[in-house]
């Protein structure tokens, strides 16, 4: 079976970070294709992606979410796996190597990258309980790793998902996984992303992404 491997990159306001990210994906075997999608940014966003070399880029107008961003970047995979890679990783994306490089692992498996220990103080936890408590009311089943971005799955698989347009994408995916018997195989990297602290800003941040996997909760539910 062909081992290539789509790489997915969503991306909202990530002018700062989306080159380095996308430069560090190019340097691993087995990547042969990186779709670069702009999710209606409002800085520079896409001016940067234009002066990246050899990668596809889809530009949204509007702002629909980060599942969104993966929807309409899949019609145009044309690799077996595709690896989703948040924007913000930067010279760290280096390490999804430890993913691309077990494509063999893949079959009925998911793999998913774990982050190292915080930096610094986030929230209070309420995310990750929720996706949790959700995960299990939902499967009987739970996972460790309900909410990381960077996962190594099989194209066919993740088309077959309704993926919600938001923030629950992670959770929908890993709530398919489960019900359809994939086994979620954690990978220990040392990946770093942008991290939110405890302003304003970073709480309204959280909220929507409790909002976003609460609303998927509930419709699984009904």
């Amino acid at each position: 079976m062909d081992e290539s491997v789509t790489a997915i990159v969503p991306a909202f306001n990530e002018e700062e970070n989306i080159e380095d990210t996308i430069n560090s994906l190019k340097q691993i075997d087995g990547i042969t294709e990186i779709i670069a999608v702009n999710d209606g940014s409002r800085d520079r966003t896409i001016e940067v992606l234009k002066g990246i070399e050899n990668i596809r880029i889809i530009n949204n107008d509007i702002n629909r979410g980060k599942g969104h961003a993966i929807k309409s970047a899949l019609p145009y995979v044309t690799s077996n796996y595709v690896l989703l890679v948040d924007a913000d990783l930067k010279s760290s994306a280096i390490e999804m190597k430890k993913l691309v490089n077990n494509t063999k692992k893949i079959s009925n498996n998911m793999l998913v990258a774990i982050y190292p220990k915080p930096l610094k103080k986030g929230g209070f936890g309420l995310v990750k309980t929720l996706s949790r408590k959700g995960l299990y009311l939902l499967t009987n089943k739970s996972s460790e790793s309900v909410l990381s971005g960077q996962r190594l799955i099989y194209t066919d698989f993740l088309k077959k998902i309704n993926l919600p347009e938001d923030f629950g994408v992670e959770f929908k995916i890993t709530l398919e996984a489960l019900r359809n018997n994939v086994t979620i195989i954690d990978v220990i990297t040392n990946i770093r992303h942008r991290e939110t602290g405890r302003n304003l800003k970073d709480f309204l941040h959280r909220g929507k992404q409790f909002t976003n996997i609460l609303r998927v909760v509930i419709r699984e539910m009904i």
